[in-house]
């Protein structure tokens, strides 16, 4: 169930009276560039770091305006999102979980936020868990793999699927597949499992947390899944945290091309000819322009999407179809637009690109790590193609969406099944 809260809409970005969260973003640079050895070495974020991130409304984005948070718009975000990226992969990553976001009822956040800050680390792409609901709540166990930013969060949530008394799983009406729910609980009742030890990505400390037969109170629970949140307000009608996967790309990318024209203007070690050629050469100066035109196309494209989602979100819930399935393209194309220029970059760079702990070097492997993830899989091309084909059908759109996170929020597939049963029609 939907609870409407009535509180202040957040302000406009221009009559904010803060700093913007890219002048925030902008001012953690130097913190950022004394700290790369430690995040990549220890595979995690300093403490002073995310303070730091909470404190200045990045990491308290999406937390909700009554609750303390700034419920920015989605795309002064995504300009905080890409600045950090653009300095260091691995934090930039970070603000997709530690955002603020939200699924619990406004008077229990208060009690939580009461005795601590609200930094929180979620696996809800796999259904890892099994749940079985009792008095008051649910008894949970499971792990939950790739938990960016576990260890430094005070909160976790995983999603399972509901069993029941028969340990059969739980069949949801709406769309005839397993329910699922996600529960959150304090970090403390969890076993971290310390398995991250990636490619790139390395100071996301993306690693297992596991519970066993864990209590955890009905208000602590979300039973619609994860799409439905208790604030009837524009940020919480899409799941604009998705979009971060772009601009996390993108940042990355803007950081390859921005270290490749410092490398250009470097001087040149004696005896070194490629060097002292790099840039002066027709296909390097081919490759940067062509990057950089690339970057900024799947940028423009991305950010006129996302602007026009939180328009049809302020207006009404859900958000139109089609732009939906626009904005996973969108995002999709930022994420390995990106990956090419930064490949593209790589490859002209030559041996000052390849060497362990060089700042082209470290892009070269979050990009790639970055763009492995699930929901940004270039195969999920398919389903896009899928709707266009599909859309002008009698019976369509018809698309597989048996994964999780792929155009979030209701499907006009599972409603055409609920208005069949409820009419006495064979499905």
């Amino acid at each position: 169930m939907s609870i409407t809260v009535d509180a202040p809409q957040a302000p406009p970005v221009p009559g904010v009276d803060r700093p913007t969260l890219l002048e925030a973003a902008r001012a953690m640079e130097p913190m950022l560039r004394d700290a790369e050895e430690i995040i990549e070495n220890e595979r995690r974020v300093p403490q002073e770091i995310t303070d730091a991130m909470y404190d200045n409304g990045i990491y308290r984005a999406f937390l909700p305006y009554e609750l303390g948070g700034l419920e920015a718009h989605p795309l002064e975000w995504l300009d905080a999102v890409e600045e950090i990226s653009r300095v260091n992969g691995s934090v930039g990553w970070l603000c997709m979980l530690h955002s603020g976001s939200t699924f619990l009822a406004p008077d229990v956040m208060r009690r939580l936020l009461e005795k601590d800050k609200w930094i929180t680390a979620s696996n809800v792409g796999r259904a890892a868990g099994k749940a079985v609901k009792v008095p008051g709540g649910y008894r949970i166990s499971g792990r939950w793999p790739f938990t960016s930013g576990s260890p430094e969060a005070n909160w976790l949530s995983g999603r399972s699927v509901l069993y029941d008394e028969n340990d059969e799983p739980v069949i949801h009406p709406h769309d005839g597949l397993p329910w699922f729910i996600v529960a959150m609980f304090p970090a403390s009742e969890a076993t971290l499992h310390d398995t991250w030890d990636g490619h790139g990505l390395r100071g996301t400390g993306s690693g297992d947390f596991e519970v066993k037969d864990l209590f955890v109170p009905s208000e602590m629970v979300n039973e619609a899944g994860i799409w439905e949140r208790p604030y009837d307000r524009a940020l919480y009608r899409y799941w604009f945290n998705v979009m971060a996967h772009g601009a996390h790309a993108l940042g990355l990318a803007k950081g390859a091309i921005e270290e490749f024209v410092g490398l250009v203007h470097m001087s040149a070690k004696r005896g070194s000819y490629r060097q002292a050629r790099l840039g002066k050469e027709a296909m390097h100066q081919y490759t940067l322009g062509k990057a950089d035109t690339m970057v900024r196309a799947a940028r423009a494209h991305l950010w006129d999407l996302v602007g026009k989602a939180y328009e049809s979100a302020e207006k009404q819930w859900p958000i139109d179809y089609e732009l939906r399935v626009q904005l996973h393209g969108a995002t999709i194309n930022a994420v390995h637009t990106s990956r090419a220029a930064v490949d593209m970059i790589f490859q002209q760079a030559g041996a000052p690109a390849v060497f362990r702990g060089r700042r082209l070097e470290r892009i070269h492997r979050d990009i790639l790590t970055a763009a492995n993830h699930a929901l940004m899989a270039e195969s999920s091309y398919d389903r896009i193609g899928q709707y266009i084909m599909s859309k002008d059908t009698p019976t369509g759109p018809e698309i597989d969406v048996r994964e999780i996170g792929y155009v979030p929020g209701p499907h006009p597939q599972h409603d055409r099944k609920k208005k069949k049963e409820e009419s006495g029609e064979a499905s």
